[in-house]
């Protein structure tokens, strides 16, 4: 049976861990964006919002940051790196029980 792989980077480890740099690029680009909406340092975000008393957006943030690993999902879709996207898919459904429990 023949391999699905066009590109030698095209391994679902890879897209384990492009996936996970994706979901923390995802994070920061939605505190740096938070954090200019509301007027309020990067720090304020990560520590009172995030891990905050109240914690009642950490759910909501986890689900953000993972819109980062669904554009990329696309990305390497269209290039046809199958088995990349294999670990991206794996990430995000794993984020879905993460999200969960935080809600």
């Amino acid at each position: 049976m023949g391999t699905l792989s066009k590109h030698r980077l095209d391994k679902i480890w890879i897209g384990v861990v492009i996936g996970l740099a994706g979901a923390l690029l995802g994070f920061m680009l939605f505190g740096i964006i938070w954090s200019i909406g509301t007027d309020h340092p990067f720090t304020y975000y990560l520590h009172d919002t995030f891990y905050g008393i109240t914690s009642m957006f950490q759910d909501k943030i986890v689900t953000i940051s993972i819109l980062v690993d669904v554009v990329l999902f696309y990305i390497f879709l269209r290039l046809q790196w199958y088995n990349l996207c294999k670990g991206l898919l794996a990430v995000v459904i794993l984020s879905v029980p993460v999200a969960l429990c935080l809600y």
